[in-house]
């Protein structure tokens, strides 16, 4: 099979943003309430908007699901590529990027959804489990002090790499450019994902929790 081991790669990838298209706040928004997010609110169908939209319970739910929706696509890229196989972290990266890219830009949904911060800790917490940490903390902290969930999700995206970078400069964990490469890139569209916030953030209108 090791010829076919890069197309397998591939396939993983596109497997990953087939689960990533899988919707988890539409479908609750539907079961829920037959709401359907995109025509609410942010038109997100992530947690923030099924928060505040349905309240604190769906938004946990979907936000749940999403990392689930993460960690499922690493996970599938771990079974085709078992320990020790060569483009195993090339796998793992292109399974997850892709859950995170289908999040964001669902098949199923006109390419609308999500920011993709979720799925993106799920697809963290597996392949580089000390950068999800820091990328954890600094999402808490930043909540916490601003109470918007967008400096929290990008101040998230800073820490994945701080994190990584610290933890494979020290050799707490080994280095791999595959893995670099899904950090940055799945970094950039949470960015591109917030755009309209960071203009909100920069004009003091970026809604804080709690706040209507």
């Amino acid at each position: 099979m090791g010829p076919l081991h890069p197309v397998a790669a591939v396939v993983v990838g596109l497997a990953g943003y087939a689960i990533g298209s899988v919707s988890s706040g539409y479908l609750v928004g539907k079961i829920y309430r037959n709401v359907d997010l995109r025509r609410v609110g942010s038109g997100s169908t992530g947690a923030t908007n099924t928060m505040r939209t349905l309240g604190v319970g769906a938004g946990l739910l979907v936000a749940g699901l999403d990392i689930l929706k993460g960690v499922t696509a690493v996970l599938l890229a771990d079974i085709v590529f078992p320990g020790g196989a060569e483009l195993r972290p090339v796998a793992q990266a292109l399974a997850a990027l892709g859950a995170v890219a289908g999040h964001c830009w669902p098949a199923f949904l006109e390419g609308r959804g999500g920011r993709g911060v979720a799925t993106g800790f799920g697809a963290l917490l597996v392949i580089a489990s000390p950068a999800w940490l820091v990328s954890v903390a600094a999402f808490m902290v930043a909540i916490a002090l601003t109470r918007m969930v967008s400096v929290g999700s990008l101040a998230a995206v800073a820490g994945a790499v701080a994190g990584y970078a610290l933890f494979t400069w020290t050799g707490v964990m080994p280095f791999n450019a595959a893995i670099l490469a899904f950090i940055l890139a799945a970094s950039a569209i949470v960015t591109w994902r917030h755009r309209q916030n960071i203009e909100r953030i920069l004009r003091g209108a970026e809604p804080r929790l709690g706040s209507r």
